[in-house]
């Protein structure tokens, strides 16, 4: 269908005096993305006009280069007996500017024909005229038509017409030249006026007036919802659908998406579409009376319900209705109307579902966010909504702001700071008239106090984010309220029973309140209903999210109730035993479950530390600290750990001497992952003698084997060896200690670790028999206790003892375990570091193509996860600058390029089966083509022998050489900060 046919409303301007064409168009005009068919109906007025008040096509081109084309359309226009109106054929003592709008408004079909010009752009405007017309036209059936090929449009021209395509709603045609051209417009116009005619009612009653219930036309363009426009439009008309309901929080966009939905659909009712704005309604009793003024029906109190269904039995209508959600109670009349007549639609904006029978839900999402973390790039970032959002409407508060490579990351963590929502972008792009986004962006800590200001003409409630939340907040229950407030403390995701922890008000923070599962439930379900509370499904489990805008606005309203403190105790001691491992959940196959329950909760957990730490609650906080450390460690938090260490060892004073020990001790660890290995050692050394004081021997062993380890990568290896026997000597004599689970669990740790620090040592000198039997020690240990890191770190140290004695074989089993383990863990870099190991055995093996591959898919995996904390525990496989020229020489250019880029496309699961299989099939030809495996096979033996009068590289090289450090940890943290 092409559009809709609007009979020219009483109430605009008078036509000109002539029956002659009328001047219009010139300028070139481009559209916004909002479209608009046509007013709602065409209606009998009761007036009789004379014959020259005939329908008026408006005709918008550039002048110069469409002039061929322009006298076409008239001619066609013409051949109709229509009104062309074209701004050359009048002759008036005024500026452009107001003729063609005056124009536009006569009008009733609007025609754009476009090439390559955008027009010029006169000084005060941020549109060419040709723009302004397009959207002057919003709510005409529209022509849209398009000369091709065009070798060179201009850049704002191309903009305007993908947006016009992306939001459809209007007829958009190529042609080749003049005749073309009117040929398409003489038949599309033919097409539009036998669709379109003029209706009166079936019982002979003139419809009322034109302009009530018109759809708003808005001012500014619609930008980033295309596919959200088309899947409602798609949803309105599915058969069987009566009810369409748009649903989300404040400021999301229901309106705005409605109103753009519904201007697409009005071909699709044969008595148009009617809009009725229900925000000024003060209660639900008065909504029939709104309606029937949105239908220009009159009628009495008494009737009105009676005169809407008879007025709307008979007829085929889109009703949109308006900020439906203060007037719930509204809705069984909208159900009445519905079963009353069959031919009307109702769609809905509302941040409550109604919970009518046949009600299709539409949530509103978000606009489309930039990932976080990538990397900005101007090209990328334009296609998502929410960028385009900021960028245009920045534009037209600051003429002249673009996007650039200096400010789009500022934009892209704007956009995604403000949840995506399409109110919060307006209302802070509008600030760059006096703030860069560099600038904005430091201050979206007080987003609600930022973010004011809107247009005057917006209704007050969105003319700040606040109003916005404020509106929405006011039509809760009490009850609600109090629980929209208390899920404020949530940093992330939630389940229901933290919900119910959170909401409770007993002396026990762990256990649930009075608000029990049946009472909380009903509760946060009307909050989901209302678009506050988010629901999705992480790792099969139901969760719930607040949006960040929604949450700091809870968190305020928190404060403001004066539960501030009990809400975040609950919060705290809920998580905090959360995180306590059971018994078998420190050793597999229990260990992984937790580790996956850690990772879910991982932001809530963070935030109760350090809810602790500003309590100074220190000593929970320095439990789950110890007990934890494996989750922080595996998934690359050992950074944020390390800094819950130091906050707690600013305030370790008031601690008893064994739990400052642990302290001490515990951050020293995070530390040497986190790469500042002086300062962990100072700690250690500091943990030594108190832990000596308490008489705890197997702490002191734990200490004096990390110590021996911090000492070998510094090539101190005499020292290191010293160290480390002791700290095997201390273990000796505790070895039948009966000690609890979880001190037992540490010897065992302990254990694995010191025969591992000391057999890189004895690996580094050259002692390849000895350091082999002390990585078997330490495995040995490892699997009796079942631990992941501990397993990975023997794994790793026993393959390179198998590669420096030749056995490639053995390096390949002891590897792909290893690298199956992490990656069943969830722990990228440790897969990395696998991957870079199995990468040196196939370039021994003589796989170079492999090899290169492999390095580069570790060196994706390391980029997008970070640099891990394997690293700091083994020696690095070679991966160097050196490493890499090698392989190059020994394939060449075009190879090595194509082997590089091959293995940075494998990403995650495909890395890791190109590195657990035989080889597949490669594009770049070899002769002689082997399977890695049976390669490794038959090489074995000269492996050996090239390798009996070499050693090992030092085993701490990759530490002590700064070419073949990966980036740290800290630096990450300090870039995201």
């Amino acid at each position: 269908m092409i559009g809709d046919l609007t009979a020219p409303p009483s109430k605009k301007a008078s036509p000109g005096p002539s029956a002659g064409p009328v001047a219009a168009g010139h300028g070139d005009s481009t559209g916004s993305p909002r479209s608009g068919r046509g007013r709602a109906v065409v209606t009998e007025t009761g007036m009789i006009r004379t014959p020259d008040q005939r329908v008026r096509v408006f005709v918008s081109s550039s002048l110069q280069e469409l002039a061929p084309e322009r006298r076409a359309v008239r001619d066609a226009v013409t051949r109709l007996r229509l009104v062309p109106v074209m701004f050359e054929l009048g002759a008036r003592s005024h500026p452009p500017r107001p003729v063609y709008r005056a124009y536009v408004a006569q009008s009733q079909v609007f025609v754009g024909i476009y090439w390559q010009s955008y027009g010029r752009v006169t000084p005060g405007e941020q549109i060419s005229a040709l723009e302004d017309e397009y959207r002057l036209s919003a709510g005409l059936p529209r022509l849209i038509y398009v000369k091709a090929p065009a070798l060179q449009p201009e850049p704002r021209l191309a903009e305007m017409l993908t947006r016009i395509k992306d939001e459809g709603g209007v007829s958009y045609r190529r042609f080749a030249d003049a005749a073309e051209l009117q040929g398409l417009v003489e038949n599309d116009l033919a097409v539009l006026l036998s669709e379109r005619f003029e209706l009166t009612s079936r019982d002979g009653v003139p419809e009322q007036a034109a302009l009530a219930g018109v759809l708003p036309v808005p001012a500014t363009p619609l930008v980033g919802r295309g596919q959200d426009v088309t899947a409602v439009a798609d949803l309105v008309l599915k058969d069987g659908v009566r009810l369409v309901t748009l649903t989300g929080p404040g400021g999301i966009g229901k309106t705005r998406l409605a109103i753009q939905a519904a201007s697409s659909l009005c071909a699709g009712f044969g008595d148009g579409v009617r809009f009725a704005d229900l925000a000024a309604v003060g209660a639900a009793e008065l909504v029939p009376a709104a309606v029937a003024t949105a239908l220009g029906l009159s009628t009495s109190g008494g009737r009105v319900i009676t005169d809407l269904e008879a007025y709307l039995r008979g007829r085929r209508l889109l009703l949109v209705l308006d900020n439906f959600e203060h007037v719930i109670g509204a809705a069984p009349l909208l159900a009445g109307l519905l079963r009353a007549a069959p031919g009307l639609v109702a769609l809905v904006t509302s941040r409550a579902v109604l919970r009518l029978d046949g009600e299709h839900e539409f949530p509103v999402p978000a606009l489309s966010l930039p990932e976080p973390g990538a990397q900005p790039n101007v090209a990328t970032l334009q296609q998502y909504g929410s960028v385009c959002l900021f960028v245009e409407r920045a534009g037209a508060a600051a003429p002249g702001f673009e996007l650039s490579d200096d400010n789009a990351a500022a934009v892209a963590e704007i956009c995604r700071r403000l949840d995506g929502l399409p109110l919060a972008i307006e209302l802070a792009a509008a600030k760059v008239r006096l703030l860069p986004p560099q600038a904005l962006l430091t201050r979206l800590s007080d987003r609600m106090s930022l973010l004011t200001g809107g247009p005057r003409d917006l209704p007050e409630r969105q003319q700040t984010l606040r109003n916005t939340l404020d509106w929405s907040f006011g039509l809760l229950s009490p009850g609600e309220q109090e629980l929209l407030a208390r899920l404020g403390v949530f940093a992330d995701s939630f389940g229901l029973p933290a919900v119910e922890v959170v909401s409770g008000d007993s002396e026990d923070p762990t256990a649930a309140g009075p608000a029990q599962a049946g009472q909380v439930l009903p509760t946060l379900e009307s909050l989901v209903d209302n678009s506050l509370v988010r629901t999705e499904t992480r790792r099969g489990q139901a969760r719930f999210r607040l949006l960040e805008t929604i949450r700091e606005y809870a968190l305020e309203r928190l404060r403001d109730g004066g539960n501030w403190a009990g809400a975040h105790d609950r919060h705290a001691a809920y998580f905090l035993a959360l995180a306590q491992p059971a018994g078998d959940e420190l050793q597999d196959p229990g260990q992984l479950a937790w580790l996956n329950r850690l990772d879910t909760e991982h932001d809530n957990l963070a935030a109760a530390m350090s809810w602790c730490l500003e309590q100074d609650q220190l000593e929970p906080a320095l439990h789950v600290m110890w007990v934890t450390w494996r989750f922080w460690w595996m998934h690359g938090h050992f950074a944020e750990l390390a800094r819950f260490g130091e906050a707690i060892l600013a305030k370790s004073q008031r601690l008893p001497s064994h739990q400052r020990a642990l302290a001490l001790s515990a951050t020293g660890l995070m530390l040497v992952v986190d790469g500042d290995k002086g300062r962990a050692q100072q700690l250690l050394e500091q943990s030594l003698p108190l832990f000596r004081q308490a008489g705890n021997k197997l702490d002191v062993a734990m200490v004096l084997g990390n110590l021996g380890h911090l000492l070998a990568l510094r090539g101190r290896y005499a020292e290191a060896s010293q160290l480390l026997e002791d700290s095997r000597a201390l273990l000796r004599d505790i070895r039948d200690s009966d000690y609890p689970r979880n001190q037992r669990l540490l010897e065992l740790m302990v254990a694995s670790e010191v025969p591992n620090f000391l057999g890189q040592v004895r690996l580094g000198q050259g002692d390849h028999d000895s350091a082999a039997g002390l990585f078997t020690e330490g495995l040995t240990a490892a699997r009796r206790l079942s631990d992941r890191p501990s397993i990975l770190i023997s794994l790793y140290d026993l393959a390179l003892s198998a590669q420096a004695r030749g056995d490639l074989t053995g390096a390949i089993g002891h590897l792909t375990e290893g690298l199956s383990l992490a990656v069943e863990a969830g722990d990228q870099s440790s897969a990395a570091y696998y991957l870079e190991a199995l990468a040196e055995v196939a370039s021994r093996a003589d796989n170079p193509r492999r090899a290169v591959r492999l390095l580069a898919a570790a060196a994706a995996l390391l980029e997008a996860n970070g640099s891990g904390w394997l690293h700091a525990y083994v020696p690095r496989a070679p991966h160097d600058d050196d490493q890499l020229a090698a392989l190059h020489s020994r394939i060449g250019d075009a190879a090595f390029q194509q082997a590089w880029a091959g293995g940075r496309s494998l990403a995650g699961t495909r890395a890791v089966t190109y590195a657990l299989h035989d080889e597949p099939a490669d594009p770049i030809p070899r002769t002689a083509r082997t399977p890695l495996r049976a390669l490794v096979s038959r090489l074995a033996r000269t492996s050996r022998r090239r390798q009996s009068s070499a050693t090992v590289a030092p085993v701490h090289q990759a530490q002590t050489n700064p070419r073949l450090r990966v980036r740290s940890s800290r630096n990450r943290e300090r870039r995201k900060k």
